[in-house]
């Protein structure tokens, strides 16, 4: 399935696929009759009989004689085991990526199969309603964009991200958010603004490799955490470490984590809030993924829990709107007027034409219309890019399963060592970002992430291919 449609059988064959992918019907298990399909969804025989046509054209299930639809052993019997929680050293390191990254610098702007995506490939993008919204802005507001802006960020805009904030439980006043360049700049802000060189702060393990240099490029140190490929960061160790006065801060990815696609449950979140304030721990949110969800709820946020101000929270437009024009948001809590003191040194305002860009674009277009239709084709792709691991990959090959977001976290056996596969795969011109960039330990080695971030294409399924044959040469 390519872009979300308005088809009804297409919307109902992604939510069944979801239901397989998810083990709700498991492989070889009966899915309910065509015309109980009919009676359940209220919609027509006909349509009933396209959603399962279409899904045995994919290959998820097949048709049996005189006994009804199931799920297809030829695409799910391979289902892939989870990876384990990570087990990082209990001590701080210091974090060394610059050097590791040098070497995925060198492919960028290459004619490559690109298995890396950061954000959203642009083809699932609102650029044409973007380029709309920009030619309003020149036409209409003449040369208002042209003096410094507000150093907090252009105002319209900072309504319209207060009424986003609604979306994950919390009234923010327009006077409590300031406007970034991107959401690394604003984790660095707030990495600065609660902590100096020499501190060391509590991250997931894996995490982020863009927020590892970060962290490395302020001179801090960092302490890896056990997390769980589902459900996050494990509070009960963090607590740990709160105890221990080993951490000044926390930087955390909640929702759907980039590179394990995790996801906190709410009850933690609210666990871990009120740890913050027993504790008198600052917490930076990077919730640049929250909206991404597949489920039908958002999740919330720790800040959604935060009553004292502990909680910096991060977000920005890179992930649903477009990476390009580098607009993030921060909302400091306690220490909001101290981030404003340094961004102001460090970069002044937000340029401010992008800023009108998107508040235009958010002014005329259904924000929650267009997030319904991304967050349906990132589902699809995720369930695309797992059939295809699945299907290439060894059978010993462990894979996370995520409920949102655009990363995948897999785990090949001990002996693949992902930076040769890296160099093997570039020599194909596919490019993927090996295991060991996201932790400051000599660890997962064997682990890469990749991205559903890309519209399934036969290009895409040829380079997990041929990612699986390289693969297997290390075996």
């Amino acid at each position: 399935m390519k872009k979300n449609s308005g088809f009804k059988y297409l919307k109902l064959a992604e939510k069944l696929q979801q239901l397989i992918i998810n083990g709700t019907y498991p492989t070889g298990g009966k899915l309910p009759s065509v015309r109980t399909l009919h009676q359940e969804q209220h919609i027509s025989i006909s349509t009933a009989l396209q959603v399962y046509a279409y899904l045995e054209k994919q290959g998820w299930i097949e048709a049996r004689e005189k006994s009804g639809y199931f799920v297809a052993y030829s695409r799910l019997q391979n289902r892939r085991a989870l990876p384990p929680v990570s087990n990082p050293a209990p001590t701080a390191a210091e974090v060394q990526v610059n050097e590791q990254l040098a070497r995925l610098k060198f492919y960028s702007g290459m004619d490559v199969v690109s298995l890396v995506g950061p954000a959203p490939d642009s083809a699932i993008l609102p650029a044409g309603k973007l380029r709309k919204a920009l030619s309003a802005v020149a036409r209409t507001y003449d040369d208002s964009y042209i003096p410094y802006g507000d150093i907090r960020g252009y105002e319209p805009l900072r309504q319209q991200i207060s009424r986003l904030c609604l979306n994950w439980g919390r009234a923010i006043s327009p006077a409590e958010i300031l406007v970034t360049n991107g959401a690394l700049e604003a984790a660095t802000l707030c990495l600065r603004a609660v902590a100096k060189p020499g501190d060391t702060i509590a991250i997931e393990s894996p995490t982020f490799f863009g927020l590892l240099l970060a962290i490395e490029n302020l001179g801090m140190k960092a302490l890896e955490i056990p997390t769980d490929p589902v459900t996050g960061i494990q509070v009960d160790k963090l607590e740990e470490a709160f105890r221990q006065k080993k951490v000044q801060a926390c930087l955390l990815v909640p929702n759907f984590s980039n590179p394990l696609g995790s996801c906190m449950p709410d009850p933690q979140k609210e666990k871990l809030a009120k740890l913050l304030a027993r504790y008198q721990v600052p917490l930076i949110e990077d919730d640049v993924y929250g909206d991404l969800h597949f489920s039908p709820d958002r999740p919330k946020t720790i800040k959604s829990y935060d009553l004292e101000g502990w909680v910096l929270y991060c977000s920005s437009f890179s992930k649903i709107l477009a990476p390009g024009l580098r607009l993030g948001w921060v909302i400091g809590g306690r220490y909001q007027e101290k981030i404003s003191q340094i961004k102001f040194m460090n970069s002044a305002a937000t340029n401010t034409i992008t800023q009108m860009m998107v508040h235009r674009f958010m002014e005329q277009q259904r924000i929650d219309l267009h997030l319904k239709n991304l967050r349906q084709t990132l589902n699809l792709q995720n369930m695309q890019m797992i059939k295809g691991i699945q299907e290439y990959f060894p059978k010993d090959t462990q894979l996370t399963q995520p409920g949102g977001g655009i990363s995948l976290w897999i785990a090949l056996p001990p002996k693949v060592d992902t930076w040769k596969l890296f160099e093997q795969a570039a020599a194909e011109k596919i490019i993927i970002t090996p295991g060991p960039l996201y932790s400051s330990q000599p660890h997962y080695a064997n682990c890469l992430r990749l991205t559903n971030a890309n519209p399934w294409t036969d290009e895409h399924e040829w380079a997990i291919a041929t990612l699986g044959k390289l693969i297997n040469t290390q075996l």
